[in-house]
């Protein structure tokens, strides 16, 4: 559970300027390569075309951070990840299989600057691509036979648990879109399942593969949780604070369409009476909300620098846990770098 600080005078800053970690490239053309070869594998299929169109969009290409953190822990692990790429690949149908469908039963209509997939071919069609990219996924794990049946079989078991605590989390946060009363511990393990499910198999998956000890396992689980966390909290800053030019939707968007994020919980719970009253009038006259009327409001109780400072201690655990592992220097530095452009990338 973050500690959040909640006296509002407290103004952190980080007095640097940092940015995107020069590793999560570093494996992308190979990932984005062998990504596309197993999507043409597909070509013959009437779907493919509008499917490929999404997915291999080089202008609006995703970073890949899931495949490239699990490839840069096998490296920290010692061993070669030129015989692992498919498996990150299948991280990423995964990640596209829960965006497809979240698109969809969130209503968003932008997806990385671009029409999400429903908004472009329909819902219908659109449930369908989702399950194609589940099963590319499903493919990619069951027809692995770089490893011994007992690790497969433990790989084939994460991917299916991982995929049940998304659709969980997913499930909880349509639900929690007509709860008034959330907490932020509820939306803390929504969000520990709906994103940071996946990306903790990032950090883990790997250890696995290498037969590792369960602690050794258990160490990187533990830190991929505090990064999804962190990940899931950034994006929710970047929906309120981020320029709509990089993130692809409006500033107003989650507040619209009543989704809980950390900030307005956070917020919610700080507010005085007199302000949880101008906030309750917001939210039931979204269609005339200005922007600036909420971003005051949040600013008057210093939310955004509250929340890095309070995600600034979440992240000095998360780098104590890195020394502990059994990861080289490199690899370790790489992921301490990551850990702190993560939260810093909101300005």
């Amino acid at each position: 559970m973050l500690l959040v600080l909640l006296d509002s005078r407290i103004n952190y800053i980080i007095n640097k300027t940092l940015t995107e970690p020069k590793f999560l490239n570093s494996y992308k053309s190979e990932i984005n390569h062998i990504f596309s070869d197993l999507l043409s594998k597909h070509k013959s299929e009437s779907y493919y075309n509008p499917l490929a169109e999404y997915l291999l969009n080089e202008k609006n290409s995703p970073k890949r951070i899931r495949s490239a953190l699990f490839l840069e822990i096998i490296s920290g692990l010692g061993k070669s990840y030129s015989n692992h790429i498919k498996l990150a690949c299948s991280l990423e149908y995964l990640h596209e299989f829960s965006l497809i469908h979240d698109d969809i039963q969130d209503k968003d209509e932008i997806r990385r600057g671009n029409l999400s997939l429903w908004k472009k071919f329909g819902t219908e069609k659109s449930i369908l691509f989702g399950n194609i990219t589940k099963i590319i996924s499903d493919n990619i794990t069951t027809n692995y036979n770089d490893i011994n049946s007992k690790v497969k079989k433990e790989i084939i078991k994460c991917f299916n648990l991982v995929c049940i605590n998304m659709i969980e989390g997913q499930y909880l946060d349509i639900k929690f879109e007509k709860n008034k009363n959330i907490k932020l511990n509820e939306y803390l393990y929504m969000i520990s399942r709906k994103t940071g499910a996946l990306m903790s198999m990032s950090f883990y998956l790997p250890l696995i593969l290498n037969e590792s000890s369960k602690e050794e396992i258990n160490l990187l689980k533990n830190i991929g949780d505090q990064f999804g966390l962190l990940f899931q909290i950034s994006d929710d800053m970047l929906g309120i604070w981020g320029d709509p030019k990089s993130t692809g939707k409006s500033n107003l968007s989650d507040f619209e369409n009543n989704k809980k994020t950390y900030p307005l919980l956070l917020a919610n719970e700080q507010f005085s009476k007199k302000d949880k009253k101008i906030y309750k009038e917001l939210i039931y006259d979204k269609k005339n909300v200005k922007y600036f009327d909420l971003l005051n409001l949040l600013d008057a109780y210093n939310i955004k620098n509250i929340i890095k400072y309070d995600c600034s201690k979440y992240i000095s655990n998360s780098k104590n846990l890195i020394s502990k592992s059994n990861l080289n220097n490199q690899t370790k530095n790489n992921l301490n770098e990551l850990f702190d452009y993560v939260i810093e990338r909101v300005k």
